[in-house]
């Protein structure tokens, strides 16, 4: 018997366009990203900071923060916690890599299928996501490389804005992500949704 394949959550969701027709719809896609939690260990703060540095060539961001190296995005979750995302390569092979990096310094845990990541963008993308965004998006406020937990229509959020385009990554919980969808293809139906 061989090992059953990932399915991605939104997997079926139709493709194309939804919602109003216009020039300037909200862009979404549903990129495969490997997501691992980092936590560091009591007092072993600097050695996660080296770690990071020498297997990303990045440094620990810190709150509202990312930094990106090596194909690899730091983002400051709370206090001591940090995820990393990358496109996915091979199952399973970001979480190796920073088992690796922080064996000694921190604790690692593989959330790939716990978690999903939905890309949005466009010229719409703030004003969609503040219809039921409780941070605010204004560019002066939440630029690239900026990132924040929040509800977004009462489903917990992690906000990452990548470009200035705006484009945004939002992961939220594998069960969550379609529940989510419907509520991000009815906050982007005024505008046009499409879904590639």
């Amino acid at each position: 018997m061989s090992a059953p394949e990932a399915v991605h959550p939104l997997a079926g969701v139709a493709r194309g366009r939804h919602g109003a027709a216009g020039d300037a719809p909200l862009r979404v896609s549903f990129p495969a990203r490997d997501i691992v939690q980092v936590m560091v260990r009591r007092g072993q703060d600097a050695a996660l900071a080296a770690a990071m540095r020498t297997a990303f060539g990045i440094d620990a961001p810190g709150p509202g923060h990312t930094a990106s190296g090596s194909g690899v995005t730091a983002i400051w979750i709370q206090p001591g916690q940090w995820l990393l995302t990358a496109p996915r390569t091979t199952e399973g092979a970001l979480a190796v890599r920073a088992a690796e990096a922080f064996a000694t310094c921190a604790a690692v845990a593989d959330q790939s299928h716990g978690r999903t990541t939905i890309a949005v963008s466009g010229a719409v993308a703030r004003e969609a996501l503040s219809r039921g965004c409780r941070i605010d998006l204004h560019p002066r406020a939440f630029g690239p490389g900026r990132a924040a937990s929040t509800p977004i229509a009462q489903i917990g959020c992690l906000v990452h804005q990548t470009d200035a385009a705006p484009s945004f990554e939002l992961t939220v919980f594998s069960t969550l992500a379609e529940p989510f969808l419907h509520w991000l293809l009815e906050a982007g139906a005024p505008f046009g949704v499409e879904i590639a």
